[in-house]
């Protein structure tokens, strides 16, 4: 877990405007990864005791299939380290960015996978908060629930989720503040700003003597 990765002035990513001011990011929580790190530590385990009975205590004769099996318990220990690998990145890879006005979920991969949603802080509706089970409570992680009209945006495994609640509900009441603000302001601007006074009307004389002339004419 990541809070305030970076300082306001250096933080920029994909998507970002230019009036925005960065508040705090985020990854998921650690827990996210236990259950690959157990899996690949499991496989390992398997794989290296696989290979410890097979070729020390039951032992080869022939080398070729030595070698075979060496082969195979190898390809199958280097894709379980990729696949945690993989999930490694992606879990690095994904990370929510709030501003003063926005809140940005920036989840990619390596290759297949980059995908940014962003929703306004002004717009938000309901900010609810999910925490079920004993161990979510424990480890003060859970679901953040974001509704702005049509749009639902869901984050999952969020570290600390009660600090962070608190701190999008602050600034999503400043966010409203500021946008109140600068329309009361923009209106104010129009009511002072200097109007052209309208022309003065002909006198019935004037009408009288350019409808003389255009008769004549």
């Amino acid at each position: 877990m990541v809070e305030n990765c970076l300082p306001s002035a250096e933080v920029c990513f994909q998507g970002k405007d230019a009036n925005e001011e960065f508040s705090f990011c985020f990854h998921q929580h650690w827990i996210r990864m236990l259950w690959p790190l157990t899996k690949v530590i499991i496989q390992s385990t398997l794989i290296i005791s696989a290979g410890y009975i097979v070729i020390v205590m039951i032992g080869i004769n022939d080398a070729h299939s030595r070698h075979l099996l060496l082969l195979m318990l190898t390809t199958l220990f280097l894709l379980s380290h990729i696949e945690f690998l993989s999930r490694f990145y992606k879990y690095f890879l994904y990370v929510i960015v709030v501003t003063d006005k926005k809140v940005h979920r920036i989840k990619k991969t390596l290759v297949a996978i980059n995908d940014h949603q962003s929703i306004d802080l002004w717009m938000l509706q309901d900010i609810n908060k999910c925490q079920h089970g004993i161990i979510q409570n424990i480890f003060q992680f859970g679901t953040l629930i974001l509704e702005a009209q049509d749009t639902i945006l869901r984050i999952h495994f969020v570290p600390k989720i009660s600090k962070k609640y608190e701190m999008l509900t602050k600034l999503r009441e400043r966010a409203r503040s500021a946008v109140s603000h600068s329309a009361r302001a923009s209106g104010n601007r129009y009511l002072e700003a200097p109007h052209p006074e309208p022309l003065p009307s002909p006198s019935r004389k004037e009408a009288l003597y350019w409808e003389h002339a255009d008769t004549v004419q």
